[in-house]
């Protein structure tokens, strides 16, 4: 096992991989009362072609399969419900995906150990058969008609479909109508065979490992037996190296514009910049997104003068909303609001983003914005959800976390210079929804 200290965070990380190639990581929090548990894999929306396991041909499979394999981990093969079984010992579960991973996860209290057996027995056991596939094209089918309902989702995926050609992040996680009645058993074998092996998989612990292990000496060696026992009573097959195909992109937005009309009363407006496919290393798809909210913040951010001038103008109705993604591959920057002005809002926002091209931003205000965030980042680490989701999803961008303050303390103007090059005129898309009884020509 082996432990490594974060003196700047005053953070400890056990970590070991099991003889079937699975990653444990526990995160000791003393005196924490509830404990986090996640058991995720690699595996997410972006891969729809692969090789699957044990085969030599690339496979190419329906839109939205990793979001429905999630949805049937649940129902094992005696006919419970593996959610039912957590509440019984009080313990929440839940599950989520994204482009990058599937996680399924619990918190809570008491009865951590049995927690821990449970949640990897039942993500290590499929049960997957044609009736409860149909049955679950059906509870899906309505889960995307409502998102396709929803303003704030709809505008979203209009915005991605404008910024990307072929990259899966312009499609719903869960995939489409069409291609959710495509998934088979067969189809969800070969992808669960393929990326649910453990050596393509991480399960970390956070909480008071101490008193979960009832006080015990050495308490984490103790844990990490619990887990290798459980899993030396399964058998695995050979990991293999996984061969996926992700079609890439360069910074051309797919489309420079575009609306929709729904039952809205304020149209909303989102303004996307397109990361283009770039190799990153250790840590950096973790620094560019952390660079990226600071330029951000110190732009358009609350406080200012930006901001107020919007206000002003009358530009948006009230807060304006950011968001910076990358999976490690490619990724956007989207700014959005509700406005009564939408081709006003996308002029100013376009100008402020393509004015970025050459940063110029006074030492003073890079620090004041760069301490704001190091104090939200500092704070959220006593969420223990929050340590251990963003603990996995980094890791799977191939950085860590908690070596987040240590690098963006040393930050500097300079360093945010660097990302002068992604402001560009061909870079940037819109995306409005605008209400039904509106012509977009009008506003």
């Amino acid at each position: 096992m082996m432990v490594r200290n974060y003196e700047i965070l005053n953070e400890k990380v056990y970590s070991e991989k099991l003889e079937n190639g699975l990653r444990v990581i526990i995160v000791p929090k003393p005196g924490f009362k509830k404990t986090f548990a996640c058991f995720a894999t690699k595996y997410g929306a972006l891969i729809n072609r692969f090789v699957p396991y044990g085969e030599t041909d690339y496979l190419d499979v329906p839109l939205g399969i990793a979001h429905f394999l999630e949805h049937k981990m649940f129902e094992m093969p005696d006919g419970s419900d593996a959610t039912d079984l957590f509440a019984k010992m009080g313990l929440d579960a839940n599950a989520l995906t994204n482009y990058l991973m599937t996680g399924y996860l619990f918190s809570g209290t008491a009865n951590i150990k049995e927690g821990i057996e449970l949640l990897l027995d039942f993500v290590q056991t499929p049960h997957l058969t044609e009736e409860n596939v149909l049955k679950e094209q059906g509870i899906i089918a309505q889960e995307l008609k409502m998102y396709m309902d929803d303003p704030n989702d709809a505008l979203h995926l209009g915005l991605m479909k404008n910024l990307f050609r072929a990259y899966p992040l312009r499609y719903d996680v869960g995939g489409t109508l069409d291609s959710i009645i495509k998934i088979t058993p067969e189809y969800l074998y070969k992808c669960y065979e393929t990326f649910y092996h453990p050596s393509n998989m991480i399960l970390i612990i956070v909480g008071d490992i101490d008193a979960i292990m009832s006080n015990s000496t050495n308490s984490h060696e103790m844990l990490l037996d619990l887990i290798r026992a459980n899993q030396a009573k399964k058998v695995f097959k050979k990991p293999l190296d996984i061969r996926k195909n992700i079609l890439v992109e360069d910074e051309t937005a797919n489309k420079s514009s575009g609306y929709a009309k729904m039952d809205i009363s304020i149209p909303k407006v989102a303004v996307g910049l397109k990361l283009p496919f770039e190799k990153y290393e250790k840590n950096d798809a973790m620094m560019m997104e952390l660079k990226m909210k600071v330029l951000l913040e110190a732009t358009i951010g609350p406080t200012t003068d930006a901001f107020q001038e919007m206000l002003d103008l009358e530009l948006i109705t009230g807060n304006i909303y950011y968001d910076v993604y990358t999976d490690g591959i490619c990724g956007f920057i989207k700014i959005q609001a509700n406005t009564n002005k939408p081709k006003q809002f996308i002029a100013y926002i376009r100008e402020k983003l393509l004015s970025l091209s050459n940063i110029k931003l006074e030492e003073e205000v890079f620090n004041r914005f760069k301490k704001s965030l190091l104090g939200n980042f500092l704070r959220a680490l006593n969420n223990l959800d929050y340590i251990g989701y963003n603990y996995l999803e980094y890791s799977f961008k191939e950085s860590d976390v908690f070596e987040a303050i240590g690098l963006f303390s040393k930050l500097n103007i300079e360093d945010l210079k660097a990302l002068e090059k992604y402001f560009k005129v061909e870079a940037i898309s819109d995306y409005t929804i605008i209400p039904k009884n509106m012509l977009f020509s009008k506003i």
